[in-house]
């Protein structure tokens, strides 16, 4: 779960930094807002521990919500005349958000494993 924490930091800080390029391309600013919350639901979860289910299952409500704000963007970005780098930089973060919604959803179950101290043993 660590890394998927640690991934969800990056991909938030890459939203904030398409928000502004998005901010810097004059888009509108629907764009702007919809990154704002997408960075904000992976910064919410990330830097706390899933151990457990349920907090497992806030991971990916926040993927999922990731995923779908990013896809507003796009929407948005879409309706408009705007550069084709924004268009790129959504869509690698729409591929990122579903990445990270899918990992979530496969990680959902998982269960701590005890370590063998022994493993080597005969």
């Amino acid at each position: 779960m660590l890394r998927l924490r640690i991934f969800a930091s990056v991909v938030s800080i890459l939203s904030l930094a398409t928000m502004l390029l998005a901010i810097l391309a004059a888009a509108p600013i629907g764009v702007a807002i919809a990154l704002l919350v997408a960075a904000a639901c992976l910064a919410i979860v990330a830097p706390f521990d899933a151990r457990d289910s349920a907090r497992r299952l806030r991971v990916l409500v926040a993927g999922v919500a990731y995923l779908v704000a990013v896809a507003v963007a796009l929407l948005f970005t879409r309706g408009g005349s705007t550069e084709p780098t924004l268009l790129i930089a959504l869509t690698v973060l729409l591929q990122l958000g579903v990445g990270i919604a899918c990992w979530a959803f496969a990680t959902r179950k998982r269960r701590r494993m005890p370590q063998s101290r022994r493993y080597f043993d005969n």
